[in-house]
């Protein structure tokens, strides 16, 4: 992950973007290749825990 930032807060979710690179390869093309995505994840409360309500990828 290169960073995170918090998009909201209340006391009933989370709403958090992360900047994440990743490393591709496969067999068609065994050089990698640097993939760069934002990712939206909402968290919402359970059991005193904060647990991954959504995901996705922008």
């Amino acid at each position: 992950m290169l960073d995170a930032a918090v998009r909201s807060a209340s006391t009933d979710e989370v709403v958090v973007l992360l900047f994440v690179d990743q490393t591709i390869t496969n067999a068609t093309v065994p050089a990698p290749r640097l993939d760069r995505n934002r990712v939206v994840m909402t968290l919402t409360p359970h059991d005193g825990r904060w647990l991954v309500g959504s995901l996705e990828l922008t």
